[in-house]
């Protein structure tokens, strides 16, 4: 991929979302216009379910979705669809020159900036307030809640932009950004709102896409912004919009999916308002902490090195939410928050990392765990939390009684360090990244002291939150898989396309006269793979797009695709997924111990299983591994090793170094789901394979957008046929060097 191949989302946002940015520096923050030129806004009435042109309450005109009766949640057996309308929204005001710095911190005292209203729902009323956090909206005694099941069938909604940045005080070159920011703006939206959201492609030399990562995509996975799979790239000059609806709530991100793009800072933060299980005071917190691992060349170049080795580059310091320090020079401030004493605060804590697990924490504070990805937990409390590429928590610090006893500043570090084994550093980074004061008065100062204080002993090492700690709000019980066949006990002898054994594992692949489609073919290069074969999309050639002939697309080792029976939506899909640390058959493959963030897209999965142990035999202890005990006729919930009975659930989750996973998923959601691990050097090795999930559903959902998919393609397909376009033009073939995702 060529390094100067920046590129810019222009983003149309319509009702539903006003943006701002998060982090300290000396850019202002700047709301995007949601009264774009092609914007539609979707308001349904409620509670009454039909369609209708309205006014709200500044005169616009607003157009109605004709589907919105299809989405609803169910509270008491009352239909009702959480909208916010009316209210005076925000313009945006852009200058001609780019401007990419690092973003401000907000103003004290300054609340979220999104005001969630619901002025079409008469006799409803917000319930949700410092006294009551786990409350929503309430109606007399039908109430809306962290009680309320948005599992239900429901679709989706959300949001995206770009060039050279300074994160750290040392100049990338070849940064890749939103809406000329780093991070990209922060997209706020209310519990049911509609999104829409337009993406433009500026770059010279490069398509992309927009992975908007938790979103479930409900009976709308062609929106799931993943090139090769769900669409074509969008092509330089052209655009794409992306629609669907936020029936989950609590926080996410969204990023490139094309390539490595994302580790050159094509990400940014998202919100969608809801419920919470534990009460704080301030909102100031909503504004997302994004931390992530950060390098001074453009992951492109890092790619090359990766291919070559096999084994990721080392990064070279952390920001958290866009800023950092490195070298002598001139550098951002650290990030700070301001804390009230004897409050609580709510944290939102994301990891936008390429190759680091971190360990978050905030010297002398308890975190009291509430959420994670975009599940409500039960509250627990720690000193820390380790947090896995793409994964989510919201945490509530409450303010000390006094804060000047432990620290006479009343300062306090906020800490993210690189989990042991799960990280790889040139030397060790500053892992002070941020600053909680209690004394205003330090903001009027030009360099306030800094922190004293000295963080606690902890575990460091490469894992997950404890598997007893993560317990969801609302239980779900796990059913019995329906795509394993207790008779059939020897698990190799199923077809490819029906397995569900996965190994993480590395394949030399490609090479002089190979006939594969892996690039450069001049000789073998290892990749990582978990299936048969390194992962590897067709840019023109979208799964969507392919699905009447499966056939075909199976028997393209490269495409790693699982086919799922056709099932109801409340049946249960099973998954075995290892890291062995030692050949576990005599394959060719190579396998030593490595840990990797696995993320299905899609779906919340429940963790049935987590292990340090070996899946395999492990001559070295005597050890038969642990597959004895979970051979098909054991893999059922009547097996007590296994919970079934409210496991965890998520979107990502660390697949232990030589250990395994099991994780079941119900099969609600027909579409062609990517599932993959989330350093991103390994997903563009080929880490991952492609999940078909009720086939013969997918057409009526993706009938009103096909068209407009086909027509990008077309667009895509015309901009790659030239070869001038491309990065290495005296050798089109190099185009696409990765797995493309």
């Amino acid at each position: 991929m060529k390094l100067e191949s920046v590129w810019t989302g222009i983003v149309q946002i319509f009702h539903v979302l006003t943006f701002s940015t998060t982090g300290d520096g000396d850019v202002s923050q700047v709301p995007l216009n949601p009264h774009g030129d092609s914007g539609r806004i979707y308001r349904p009435t409620i509670p009454i379910i039909e369609t209708a042109t309205g006014k709200v309450h500044d005169g616009d005109d607003y157009l109605i979705q004709d589907d919105s009766s299809s989405q609803v949640y169910h509270s008491n057996d009352v239909k009702i669809i959480p909208h916010r309308t009316g209210g005076k929204e925000f313009s945006a005001i852009y200058g001609d020159t780019p401007v990419v710095g690092t973003p401000k911190n907000p103003q004290d005292g300054a609340e979220g900036g999104l005001v969630c209203k619901y002025e079409d729902m008469q006799g409803w009323e917000p319930c949700y307030g410092p006294e009551n956090r786990s409350c929503w909206l309430k109606n007399g005694e039908l109430v809306i809640d962290i009680n309320t099941d948005y599992e239900n069938p429901d679709l989706f909604n959300l949001e995206v932009s770009e060039q050279p940045i300074s994160p750290d005080g040392t100049t990338m070159e070849h940064g890749k950004v939103f809406n000329r920011r780093y991070p990209g703006p922060w997209i706020e939206a209310c519990w049911g709102d509609w999104i829409e959201i337009t993406v433009k492609n500026n770059l010279r030399w490069n398509g992309t896409s927009v992975h908007w990562h938790g979103i479930r995509q409900f009976e709308s996975f062609q929106h799931d912004g993943v090139n090769g799979i769900t669409e074509c790239p969008i092509a330089p000059g052209d655009s794409f919009t992306y629609k669907f609806r936020a029936l989950q709530y609590g926080s996410a991100w969204y990023h490139s999916h094309y390539s490595l793009q994302y580790g050159d800072g094509l990400l940014g933060p998202m919100t969608i308002y809801g419920p919470s299980t534990s009460n704080f005071d301030s909102d100031q917190a909503f504004r997302p902490i994004l931390l992530t691992d950060w390098n001074h060349r453009s992951v492109f170049e890092d790619w090359p090195l990766m291919l070559q080795s096999g084994a990721a580059p080392e990064m070279t310091n952390i920001l958290i939410n866009g800023t950092g320090q490195f070298g002598w020079g001139p550098k951002p401030k650290k990030y700070t928050l301001w804390l009230d004493d004897k409050k609580a605060h709510m944290l939102i804590l994301v990891n936008t990392a390429v190759d680091t697990t971190f360990v978050f924490s905030i010297d002398h504070h308890q975190l009291e765990v509430i959420e994670m990805d975009f599940v409500p937990i039960k509250p627990y409390n720690t000193t820390n939390i380790k947090i896995g590429i793409g994964q989510r928590y919201h945490v509530i610090i409450h303010g000390l009684h006094n804060p000047y006893a432990a620290e006479r500043y009343g300062n306090y570090w906020m800490r993210a360090e690189p989990a042991r084994k799960c990280s790889k550093f040139a030397f060790g980074p500053d892992q002070q990244m941020g600053i909680i004061r209690y004394n205003r008065a330090y903001q009027n100062v030009t360099n306030p002291p800094d922190p004293l204080s000295e963080p606690p002993l902890f575990d460091i090492n490469c894992a997950d939150e404890p598997y007893d700690k993560l317990i969801p709000w609302r239980p779900w019980q796990v059913g019995n898989p329906v795509n394993i066949d207790p008779t059939h006990l020897n698990h190799s002898t199923l077809p490819n396309n029906t397995k569900y054994i996965f190994d993480v594992g590395m394949t030399k692949s490609g090479g002089p006269g190979s006939n594969t489609p892996y690039i450069p073919d001049d000789q073998q290069y290892t990749r990582w793979d978990m299936h048969i074969a390194p992962f590897r999309v067709n840019f023109s050639d979208p799964t969507l797009l392919a699905l009447d002939r499966l056939p075909e697309l199976i028997n393209k080792p490269h495409l790693d695709v699982i086919t799922l029976p056709n099932t109801n939506e409340d049946q249960w899909i099973w998954m075995v997924i290892t890291a062995p640390g030692k050949v576990p058959t005599n394959g060719g493959r190579i396998f030593f111990p490595a840990a990797h963030p696995m993320h299905l897209h899609g779906h919340d999965f429940a963790l049935l299983k987590q292990s340090n142990v070996s899946w395999y035999p492990d001559e070295d202890i005597n050890y038969p591994g642990d597959r004895e005990y979970f051979t098909a006729d054991k893999l059922n919930c009547e097996n007590p090793r296994l919970n079934c009975t409210n496991p965890p659930r998520r979107d990502v989750v660390l697949l232990p170094a030589s250990g395994y996973v099991i994780i079941a998923f119900k099969a609600d959601n027909p579409g062609a789901w990517i599932i993959h691990c989330h350093i991103a050097f390994h997903a563009s090795s080929g880490l991952g394979m492609q999940i078909i999930e009720n086939k013969d559903k997918i057409p009526d959902i993706m009938a009103k957008d096909k068209a407009v998919i086909e027509d990008a393609c077309t667009k895509w397909k015309a901009w790659h046929g030239n070869s001038a376009n491309h990065w290495d033009f005296h050798h089109p073939s190099h185009f696409q060097d990765d797995s493309g995702v």
